[in-house]
């Protein structure tokens, strides 16, 4: 295969490590880029280009995760924590068994209207609550607490 096919490939996985809050595609873009540089200088070893690809990603990924490189859990970009303390209002009644609505100050995922329960007690439309968690699609919410 062409050197500059796998350069296309190691760019866009690149590209792609860029949009995602993983290092999965990281490793791949190392193997392409380290296979086109076999490519160039063998263009006719396919096997050896394989080859080369194959062990920088697995080679990659067994350093990165032994290091625990993207395992810090006080990143919350793309999951559940990162909704975890957001405020809003409830426009619904909401209790531990009945589902409502609140409206946070600050959209998410591009809505400011999420479904939501509480973790203990009742809370009365209009009271400001705080999110503690999240179940599915619904946010697990509690009154916010005045500090003076």
């Amino acid at each position: 295969m062409s050197y500059y096919i796998w350069l296309i490939l190691g760019v866009l996985a690149f590209v792609i490590e860029m949009m995602l809050p993983t290092f999965f595609a990281l490793f791949a873009g190392v193997g392409f880029i380290s296979a086109a540089l076999v490519a160039f200088w063998l263009p006719e070893s396919l096997f050896w280009q394989l080859v080369i690809a194959a062990v920088f990603m697995i080679i990659g990924a067994v350093v990165f995760k032994k290091r625990g490189v993207g395992d810090d859990e006080r990143d919350t970009v793309g999951t559940h924590n990162e909704f975890v303390g957001i405020l809003g209002m409830a426009i619904t009644p909401l209790s531990p068994h009945r589902e409502g609505e609140i409206e946070l100050y600050e959209p998410i995922v591009g809505t400011r209207r999420w479904p939501a329960i509480t973790e203990e007690g009742d809370i009365d439309i209009q009271t400001e609550v705080r999110v503690v968690k999240l179940n599915g699609n619904t946010v697990v919410v509690e009154k916010t607490t005045l500090e003076g």
